[in-house]
């Protein structure tokens, strides 16, 4: 049981320091990127956006049930 434990245990370490490190490396931080992340204007932006493109999904949804000959909303 406790052998059983332990390569369990050590088989999920490995994976994580292996994924750890390639996440490490992939990314690079350029000067750019460094001055965007602390504008507060592009966050602000980056956040709006996802914000209106969500509803925008949304309201896409709801004409496309609304003008469906399938699908009938009712008033209850």
């Amino acid at each position: 049981m406790n052998k059983l434990f332990l390569l369990t245990f050590l088989s999920t370490y490995l994976m994580a320091i292996s994924v750890s490190d390639l996440a490490v490396f992939n990314t690079k931080e350029t000067k750019e990127n460094k001055m965007a992340k602390e504008n507060k204007k592009i966050r602000c932006r980056y956040v709006c956006d996802k914000k209106i493109y969500k509803e925008q999904k949304i309201s896409d949804a709801v004409s496309f049930y609304k003008n469906s000959k399938e699908y009938k909303f009712s008033a209850k």
